[in-house]
């Protein structure tokens, strides 16, 4: 090795040292076992599982103690273990896992008596959507709520057990039309996205353009609350029910969507539609379980839309303060009703401004009802007539009675859902003579038009131009909703909510 000059820089004899270049190697070695030992460790370590969502329906209790609903959203399930999943523990051992899509077993109120519980059971088998494995424990206060408030108030009564099925067939229903309304709630359940909301395009249900016709509007609070309500109208709520885990998911995505304001709390998410449905699917909530965990909700709900009303007209639309429209008027109406049949105060005022706004719309001296002016158009005065009853006409009230009878003549229409949807409402409460026979065509051309092939089995999709926008999600809700108005426990389609007024 030739002898370093004196004036060679010191970093450049570093460099040629043997000890320094032994030092880089040992260096460069050690690194790439630590490299390698890593990913051996990676690979052989388990991955912790995911913590839970904790969803507190009820009254809070001692730390320690299970009196919560506890909702954990876990790892997806593969197709695989569909038969393992299904063999798992159900309720018993609190456990409640879901495979790609369970069969739906029911029993058939209208066929089978409660006294008769070796009849042959209802098993639908909807789609085959791989779904995320909810585990949900009820005890406590919610296992509480459950059992003292099984029934909920009076005026849910007809939604469970035995008294469903008297009801259905007393008012018009069938074994049919019980069939569809349990064939169209597996198809909803199918369609709830991970995350516990439901969306009018389809999309994060992992559908996968496998069901036509999804809609096209936007603001996840309404698609949700929509879909909510048929499983509330079946009796299930967050606290029991065959969906309880669906409806607790999906009311855990409601109140967490809700923006606090000054003026309330806000569910609109761009638009009053989604405020009013959610509020109504809290209040209905509220109503047949008594949470009171829900009661602050629907009181800052309530606060919104008694704010959010047009001073003016005693009207809502799309955004708080327009000038109203009557479909939006009338879900506000709908949730306003509601909360006062669960116990929440509704301002007077805001329920006599809304009459003036009807007033404004209204033609044939109350009998027809137009969109936003007078006029006479069957659809809207469908929804007015009903809005009315909410408000405080009398079921003896002649214009109400001229204008029920006037669309009821026609039959029920084929295609228009929303006005088949307001008008089968108002003719049961009335027990108005024509309804025997236009209920009789409505629900079995209801049971035709229902999907049964395929993934869109259970759903139904209507030549609407009107609706449309809400696509085949928004119309499989409004359809089973028309078939349970025998019994929905909806307190605002019962005859004690139309006769009580505000």
């Amino acid at each position: 090795m030739p002898s370093e000059s004196p004036d060679t820089p010191w970093i450049e004899r570093a460099v040629a040292s043997p000890a320094v270049r032994a030092g880089y190697l040992s260096l460069v070695a050690h690194v790439v076992v630590c490299i390698i030992l890593a990913i051996l460790a990676l690979e052989t370590r388990r991955m912790p599982p995911p913590q839970p969502i904790q969803l507190r329906f009820g009254e809070a209790e001692a730390a320690g103690d299970d009196h919560f609903v506890d909702v954990a959203l876990g790892d997806d399930l593969p197709h695989d273990d569909a038969q393992a999943a299904a063999a798992a523990p159900t309720l018993e051992s609190q456990e409640l896992p879901v495979d790609d899509v369970p069969l739906v077993t029911v029993h058939d109120p209208i066929a089978t008596p409660a006294a008769d519980a070796d009849a042959p059971p209802i098993r639908l088998d909807p789609t085959g959507l791989p779904a995320r494995a909810v585990s949900v424990r009820v005890g406590g206060a919610a296992a509480k709520a459950a059992g003292t408030l099984a029934s909920g108030t009076a005026a849910f009564a007809p939604r469970r057990g035995a008294a469903r099925g008297t009801a259905a067939r007393a008012r018009g229903g069938s074994q049919a039309s019980e069939a569809a309304v349990e064939a169209g709630l597996a198809w909803l359940a199918a369609h709830q996205a991970v995350d516990g909301s439901w969306q009018f395009d389809l999309s994060g249900c992992r559908c996968d353009g496998a069901c036509r016709d999804p809609g096209t509007l936007t603001g996840s609070t309404a698609s949700t609350a929509i879909a909510l309500l048929p499983f509330l109208g079946a009796g299930s709520t967050h606290a029991d029910g065959p969906y309880q885990q669906t409806v607790s998911r999906g009311i855990y995505y409601l109140v967490s969507r809700m923006q606090p304001t000054p003026r309330g709390g806000d569910f609109c998410e761009g638009t009053m539609y989604g405020h009013g449905v959610t509020t109504l699917v809290l209040a209905e909530a509220l109503g047949m379980t008594g949470d009171e965990m829900l009661l602050p909700y629907v009181r800052d709900a309530v606060r919104f839309t008694e704010t959010a009303q047009d001073l003016h007209g005693g009207g809502w639309r799309y955004l708080p303060g327009q000038a109203g429209d009557i479909t939006v008027t009338a879900w506000q109406i709908a949730a306003l009703k509601s909360a006062m049949l669960a116990g929440v105060e509704v301002p007077s005022p805001t329920i006599e401004a809304a009459k003036r706004f009807l007033d404004r719309v209204q033609t044939q001296g109350g009998a027809a009802y137009g969109y936003r002016t007078p006029a006479a158009k069957p659809c809207t005065s469908a929804v007015g007539l009903l809005c009315r009853m909410y408000t405080g006409w009398g079921s003896g009230h002649e214009a109400l009675q001229r204008g029920v009878t006037n669309l009821a003549k026609p039959g029920p229409h084929p295609t228009n859902i929303y006005q088949n949807f307001y008008l089968a409402q108002a003719l049961l409460q009335l027990d108005h003579p024509v309804w025997p026979r236009w209920n009789a065509k409505h629900r079995d051309q209801l049971v035709s038009q229902q999907a049964r092939f395929g993934h869109e089995a259970g759903s139904w999709f209507f030549a609407d131009h009107d609706t449309a926008p809400g696509g085949r999600l928004a119309h499989t809700a409004l359809a089973v909703l028309t078939l349970e108005v025998y019994y929905r426990l909806l307190p605002i389609y019962r005859e004690e909510a139309v006769d009580r007024d505000f």
